[in-house]
Parts: structure tokens; C-alpha cells; sequence
């Protein structure tokens, strides 16, 4: 048999924790910390007990007694053991009890430091209970709830699951990165969000994104991402919900302040505000930009002769040839009445003149058919360049103006350039 390892430094008497030297359970020495754990008003209530065994809980005797016959026979090594006690008012108690073999008065005995862990295994309670109340939370609400590390999932709830078509917990889970859901237009951003959050450099980040669902089909989503502890470690939670429906609404109402009802184009305001941005663009890079001003000829007597509901078919057919002719980059829109605005950027004076007089070909050649009553008509445009006496919006219309004026002099159905130039027809 080992003889047991008898440490003779100094004892830690004046320890801050819990000390108790003892003989085969019997108190030897018992500091006032340990006789405050244990709910004693001093050690000398402790120092008179038989057997200091009595204050570890019934069922963890047996393992302390088996831990010091071990130890003083020197068959295991003293060591660091969790113990449930039980206090002299009987509440159980859980402390971390390290032990070694000292000389006491000159024959081996057990040194044993106490440590208190009821605090912490009472946040832990409060912690699991906290967790547990989270769960309940998480998984009732109507707002999705994930967690990610690097878009990679830890946690997520059953909304957040359904509102991206997955059909389980589950299977979202085992997604590969939920960057995938996340429109390619806003993936970069989507990073850069990530990085500041785990980095700590923001607290929140709001944003509105569309992403993709395991079907393929689109949605809105409004997303709050912050920046959480997942199991000692920094993560992302994101928290959101399906705007899908209010995005389209905004849409439709954003579509009807800013576009003509009947026509489908640009209405006189939003026009008016895309011209000055573009004519800024054009001054600032020099890429040229045309407006053309076009007026339906005679269109009061269509009016007066097949009625203003003719009228009206004759606006959008004018309307839906314009889309067909303009290229993509072009702006179209109602000016007023049977007045319209085209806006061609990147466009040079003989080329924007040469593609008004294209619309004024297909319009003439092509007759609206209204109840059965087939109604031809015309156009006339007038064409104005951005150049260096014509810099402004103002100035732009007024020359389009006197284009149209002299366009409509000269036979109408046609397109001519400020100054006279009339193009090739």
C-alpha cells in the first residue's frame, strides 16, 4: 500500500474560502467561512459535531467516504470534487470541495477547501429556465427567429421555417448557408452586416431584403438582425417578418402617385423629376441627352367625332407603341392632354430625330380599332439636345416646344430638330 503524499506547507487558515481539516470525518479544524456556508453562527458548532459526514447529503456520503479512505490509503490521488452539503437549517447547498493530506499535529489528516457554488447553479437555473421561457416565446410567435454564425444555422423557430417554404425545423438546419435565401443583389451587403455585428461595431441592423424560397418563389421580408451569445460564442439573430403583401401594396401606390392612370407612363411630376437628374448626369459625364416632345395631331376632332372613350383607346395605343420603339434606357410619360415627354440619354440629336420619325411612321400606319370603328392618326415631335445654350430643363422644353410647332407647320406627322433641321423622313 502507497503511504499518502503529507503536504507540511502552511495551512490555508486565513483562506477566503471555506477551510475544514478533519480525521476520518472527525473536525479538527473548521474556519469561520465553512461554518458560514454550512449556516453555522461559528465554527465551534461545527468543531462539536461527531462527524462533519453528516453535513454531505445521504445520497453523496457513501461516494465522500469511499473518496477518503481512498486517498489516505493512497490509493487515488487527492482532487477536485462536487459535492451536494446540507446546511444546519437542511437546505441542500452545492460547493466544489478540493482536498489534500496534511500533518495534523503530527499524524496525516484531510484538508478540505470549500467553495459556495450555490450562486452559480442558481444561474444556471434561472438561465435554463430563462432559455426555456425564450423557447416557449420563440416558437409561438408569428415573427421568424433564426440564429447563424456566419449564415451557417444554429437555432431556428417554426415560423422562420415556414415563411422560407422549409418543412421542418429540421431541414432548415441542415441548410449550408442561409445566404442562399438572400437576394444575389444584397448578398455583399447582407456580409458586411455580419462583419459588424460579430465585431461589435453596431448593436442592431434593420433592413428590408427580398429573398428566395426553397420553391423558387420571391418574398419581402423586413429583418432586425442583432448580435446575441450563442453558447459562448458570438452570433447573429435575426428576427423578421413577411412584408410581402405591404411591398406590393407600397409598389402599387409608389406605381399610381408616379405614373399616369390611363397611359401607363410617367406622369408631369415624376417626368419633371427624372429629367433634372438625368440632365445633371448628361452635363456632368457629357453623355448627351434628347428630349422629345410629342403631340397627337388633330386629336380634339377625334374627340368630337368618336367620343372621348375613343380618345382614350387612342392615348394608350399611342402609349403602347412607344414602349415598343424606345429603347430600354428611355423615360416615356404623359406631358398633358395629348401632350407626352420621351427622355433619351446617351443619345445624340440626329439619332433621337431619327427615332421619333420611326414612331411617327408606325403610328400613322397603324389605325385603332374602337367598337368596330377603325380610327387612324398622326403624330408631330420636336426634338431638343442638351448643348451649351441648352442646359436646363427649361430651356430644353422651350426649344422641344418650337420644334413641335414648326413640325406641326410643315405637314405634321413628323419629326423635326430645334433650329430647323428637319430630319429624313
Amino acid at each position: 500500500m502507497t503511504s499518502p503524499a503529507i503536504h507540511t506547507d502552511p495551512l490555508f487558515i486565513d483562506s477566503a474560502y471555506g477551510v475544514v481539516i478533519h480525521r476520518d470525518f472527525k473536525p479538527l479544524y473548521v474556519n469561520d467561512e465553512y461554518a458560514k456556508y454550512l449556516g453555522f453562527q461559528s465554527s465551534r458548532e461545527v468543531m462539536a459535531l461527531p462527524s462533519i459526514l453528516s453535513l454531505v447529503a445521504p445520497h453523496e456520503q457513501q461516494l465522500a467516504r469511499q473518496a477518503y479512505d481512498l486517498v489516505m490509503a493512497g490509493k487515488a490521488q487527492p482532487g477536485v470534487r462536487t459535492y451536494t452539503n446540507i446546511t444546519h437549517g437542511g437546505a441542500p447547498i452545492r460547493v466544489l470541495t478540493i482536498d489534500s493530506i496534511v500533518n495534523w499535529q503530527g499524524e496525516p489528516a484531510m484538508q478540505i477547501i470549500l467553495i459556495d457554488l450555490s450562486a452559480q447553479v442558481d444561474m444556471q437555473r434561472r438561465l435554463a429556465a430563462s432559455e426555456t421561457r425564450y423557447r416557449g416565446l420563440v416558437d409561438g410567435s408569428i415573427q421568424g427567429i433564426v440564429v447563424h454564425k456566419d449564415f451557417q444555422p444554429l437555432f431556428s423557430n417554426q415560423a422562420y421555417a415556414n415563411i422560407l417554404g422549409y418543412p421542418s425545423i429540421d431541414a432548415l438546419l441542415g441548410c449550408s448557408s442561409l445566404l442562399n435565401h438572400i437576394h444575389l443583389d444584397r448578398q455583399q451587403q447582407a456580409w458586411r452586416d455580419n462583419n459588424l455585428l460579430l465585431r461589435g461595431e453596431v448593436d442592431c441592423i434593420r433592413a428590408e431584403s427580398q429573398c428566395i424560397r426553397c420553391d423558387g418563389s420571391y418574398v419581402w421580408l423586413s429583418m432586425i438582425s442583432s448580435l446575441v451569445d450563442w453558447n459562448g460564442e458570438r452570433a447573429v439573430q435575426v428576427t423578421l417578418m413577411d412584408i410581402t403583401e405591404q411591398y406590393q401594396l407600397r409598389q402599387q401606390l409608389e406605381f399610381r402617385a408616379n405614373h399616369d392612370g390611363l397611359t401607363g407612363g410617367y406622369n408631369r411630376q415624376a417626368l419633371g423629376e427624372h429629367f433634372q437628374t438625368m440632365l445633371e448626369q448628361a452635363c456632368g459625364c457629357g453623355g448627351g441627352l434628347c428630349c422629345v416632345l410629342v403631340d397627337i395631331d388633330n386629336f380634339k376632332r377625334v374627340n368630337d367625332r368618336f367620343g372621348h372613350q375613343a380618345g382614350d383607346e387612342v392615348l394608350k395605343a399611342f402609349s403602347s407603341r412607344c414602349l415598343e420603339v424606345l429603347p430600354e434606357h428611355a423615360l416615356f410619360g404623359r406631358w398633358g392632354g395629348e401632350e407626352f415627354l420621351l427622355l433619351l440619354p446617351m443619345c445624340s440629336t440626329a439619332e433621337a430625330v431619327e427615332m421619333a420619325n420611326v414612331l411617327c411612321n408606325r403610328i400613322a400606319d397603324q389605325a385603332v380599332n374602337v367598337d368596330g370603328m377603325s380610327i387612324g392618326f398622326t403624330i408631330s415631335a420636336g426634338v431638343a439636345g442638351v448643348d451649351a445654350n441648352l442646359d436646363s430643363v427649361d430651356m430644353l422644353l422651350l426649344a422641344a416646344d418650337r420644334a413641335l410647332y414648326q413640325a406641326k407647320r410643315s405637314g405634321k406627322s413628323r419629326a423635326i430638330a430645334y433650329g430647323g433641321c428637319e430630319a429624313v423622313m
